[in-house]
């Protein structure tokens, strides 16, 4: 059941409690307040403005002189909206870490030699949404769409049909019917197996409501125009619903590929949503691509065999990595999969901007105490082990999740309709206390072991040896001491982001052997490094100059006295 419901309500659900959570205007001043009060740690930027005149904002925090220019993590939230455990997620880390600088140590540390951005509500309109009544699940901006071509935009919305102030879906009794009623959890339905004989009993409608407009469709123009979410490059879903009119066309998109095109010392992307790669970490899994009018094949990634469809060889052991660290700092180690990749900005910022990109949905339904009177072998046959799971910890803690099915009347459906299903937003955003509590908590430490991995360049001490008369050979190890790769093997394919620049300069000097610039290839983490050589001719005593460094890993400068 729970892939129709993910079908039909467009991916993803609200938010189960709003007391919890942030709307627009109370983020925004959180972040204006914030950056009033840290100022030269922290500054406020606005990305885009959505269709409903809401501001995308980042907030950047960090401190030192050269706090703009060195590497730095964007931690980027909210693109599903209906996802606000993001938001306050990154909004929360980022006042800890300001009020914690110049109290805690280690967190002083790392603002003085790491920049990290925020991003905590990349689509305002949709999270929006969530803060009205009835509440329901919207994943579009505020762009007015004609989703059903009548020439009428927004005219059947979902419709609260028993009044309990949530839209949830809707079931008909049919003999033709996909679905039945699950046999430890009658709350729950879950598919007929046709191979097994057996024969459904209801047909699901879709999202609770009645036909608004009279066109014999129901809830098909809805409020909200383009899913942020499904609006980026990497596997976009032409005509997609909610797709947008063409990859990029959504302003909150756009502003942030812009915002990434103006700050390239952004070398990893954490991105809290429904695409995660953190418990299942992203492997290369190498296929043919395109087949030609003969048959052949072309290699994926390339013009004629079509876009990369898994990450390239070089990058699969740091992707691991940072799946290892994640679980251990965070102590999370299964979950739900990851949503599709349909235009998401997680896939996109790996595959179209070349950045070490992870992901997380941050906080899914616990563990239940075990249901010793299920049916054996039910969650492994029909799929609804999560659904079970999630009713049982429900339970367990007192909540309220699930509507049961209530008759109501839908004009132009024959049998017996019932609204019921999960309540908006349970499966997707914490309840508040110590679930809340406990995840803003170990997504700090996570974000906080993500910036201080990222790629730090660094000049060993350079030796110098004369092998004749105002002859010089000069050898020097260019390090990167961080514990990610200066750029993924991807980006460096790509030639974005730039890789690693080395110059030697210096008056009266010829180089005999060896280059005044070149650009290195991808420099692994924790100290490793390549070394480079020349040979120059110059008078003793001469001083030359060596820097080493890109936007995303920093520079470093070494002086070299030809003795």
């Amino acid at each position: 059941m729970r892939a129709f419901l993910a079908a039909a309500l467009t991916v993803a659900l609200a938010v189960p409690a709003q007391a919890q959570w942030r709307t627009h205007q109370a983020l925004a001043t959180s972040m204006q307040s914030l950056a009033q009060a840290h100022r030269g740690r922290a500054e406020l930027v606005t990305l885009a403005t959505s269709p409903g005149g809401r501001a995308v904002q980042a907030l950047r925090i960090g401190a030192g002189a050269n706090v703009a220019t060195r590497p730095a993590l964007l931690v980027l939230a909210n693109a599903h909206g209906p996802h606000l455990v993001g938001s306050e997620v990154a909004a929360a880390t980022a006042e800890r870490l300001l009020a914690a600088y110049g109290r805690d140590a280690a967190v002083t540390a790392l603002l003085d030699r790491t920049t990290i951005w925020f991003v905590p509500r990349l689509n305002p309109d949709a999270a929006e949404a969530a803060f009205g009544r009835p509440l329901w699940e919207r994943v579009g901006n505020g762009l007015a769409t004609d989703d059903d071509r009548d020439q009428r935009t927004d005219e059947d919305l979902p419709d609260d049909l028993n009044g309990d102030g949530v839209i949830t879906v809707m079931r008909v009794a049919d003999p033709n019917g996909e679905w039945l009623v699950d046999e430890s959890q009658p709350l729950l339905m879950r598919r007929a197996d046709a191979s097994k004989g057996e024969v459904g009993r209801f047909r699901l409608l879709g999202i609770e409501g009645k036909d608004d407009d009279g066109d014999g469709r129901l809830n098909e123009d809805a409020a909200g125009g383009t899913d942020v979410n499904r609006n980026f490059p990497y596997n976009y879903p032409h005509h997609g619903l909610n797709a947008g009119f063409f990859s990029m066309s959504a302003p909150e998109a756009r502003g942030l590929a812009e915002f990434l095109v103006a700050h390239d010392e952004i070398a990893a992307v954490y991105v809290l949503g429904p695409q995660e790669n953190l418990l299942r970490p992203w492997e290369n899994r190498p296929s043919m691509g395109i087949a030609n009018e003969q048959g052949v094949r072309a290699p994926e990634g390339t013009s004629a065999g079509g876009q990369l469809n898994s990450i390239v060889r070089g990058d699969q052991a740091t992707f691991a990595d940072l799946a290892r660290r994640f679980q251990k700092t965070t102590g999370l180690t299964k979950g739900p999969a990851s949503a599709a990749s349909t235009g998401d900005v997680l896939n996109s910022m790996y595959y179209i901007f070349g950045k070490w990109a992870v992901g997380s949905r941050g906080w899914w339904v616990p563990d239940a105490p075990r249901d010793t009177a299920a049916r054996a072998g039910a969650a492994a046959a029909d799929g609804n082990s999560e659904d079970r799971n999630a009713l049982r910890w429900f339970e367990s803690i007192g909540v309220s999740a699930y509507v049961p099915w209530t008759s109501v009347t839908v004009p132009g459906e024959r049998g017996a309709v019932e609204v019921g299903g999960w309540k908006p937003g349970v499966l997707l955003n914490p309840p508040a206390g110590a679930q809340l509590d406990s995840t803003l908590a170990r997504q700090e430490r996570f974000i906080r072991e993500l910036a201080g991995m990222l790629p730090s360049v660094a000049l060993r001490p350079a030796l110098v040896e004369a092998v004749g008369d105002g002859v010089w050979r000069i050898k020097v190890e260019v390090a990167n001491n961080g514990a990610l790769p200066t750029t993924t093997a991807l980006g460096a394919r790509m030639r974005n982001p730039r890789g690693v620049r080395v110059d030697l300069t210096g008056a009266g000097m010829t180089i005999l052997s060896g280059t005044a610039v070149q650009v290195l290839g991808v420099l692994e983490g924790a100290g490793r490094s390549t070394t480079l050589e020349w040979t120059v001719a110059a008078p003793r005593g001469t001083t030359l100059q060596l820097t080493a460094g890109s936007p995303v890993s920093g520079s470093a400068t070494q002086t070299i006295s030809l003795r």
